[in-house]
């Protein structure tokens, strides 16, 4: 006898369903996508206008943005 599924967000059976689904319905799907998202942490940086200016050289001369430039060293991108 074959196991039957239940939703991964509400625990219903998941009979009549595609063989492949894992929720019940939209709204089960949007609780699991937003359970499974990372959380994001605010930072804010403070630099004095000689760094700024080097970084602000230095994120013009690889054609990107500020923003982008301070991330991708953040984490040490490959992308430079």
């Amino acid at each position: 006898m074959p196991v039957e599924k239940q939703c991964a967000s509400c625990n219903k059976s998941l009979a009549g369903k595609r063989s492949h689904a894992v929720t019940c319905g939209s709204t089960c799907r949007g609780i699991q996508w937003r359970a499974n998202k990372e959380p994001l942490a605010p930072v804010k940086l403070m630099f004095n206008i000689a760094n700024y200016e080097l970084i602000k050289t230095a994120a013009g001369n690889h054609g990107v943005s500020i923003h982008d430039y301070i991330h991708a060293r953040a984490i040490e991108s490959e992308c430079f």
